[in-house]
């Protein structure tokens, strides 16, 4: 199955969800235009060579939208972090929580660029 079609598949239930991934994928590929998606059962990772960022459903069945998930080397403190996880002493999972396509502005492009790295 091709890359698009399997995109398709993730988000055939989640429409809405579907237009901020877009949204998140342009900007991405803007930015890092050598990178690649690789989908999984649980999520999609954007990888160049190495993942960098993956989008998954909020964790909650609450939340719309989709949950971005990165790694930093330092602990950081930001409005936009809904959790930040210690991995180890110099890596931490940070997750971002992304209601809309609003959400992807410069800010998040910022943080993402932290974890691209």
């Amino acid at each position: 199955m091709d890359i698009t079609a399997q995109v398709d598949a993730y988000f055939a239930k989640k429409p809405d969800a579907f237009m901020i991934f877009e949204t998140l994928r342009h900007a991405v590929w803007a930015a890092y235009p050598s990178a690649q998606l690789r989908v999984m059962k649980t999520c999609i990772c954007f990888d160049d060579p190495k993942p960098f960022a993956y989008v998954s459903f909020p964790p909650k069945k609450s939340l719309r939208g989709l949950w971005l998930s990165i790694s930093l080397r330092e602990a950081m403190a930001h409005p936009r972090f809904a959790m930040v996880v210690p991995v180890s002493k110099s890596r931490y999972t940070v997750h971002i929580h992304l209601p809309d396509q609003s959400a992807v502005d410069h800010e998040l492009l910022s943080l993402i660029a932290l974890s691209h790295r």
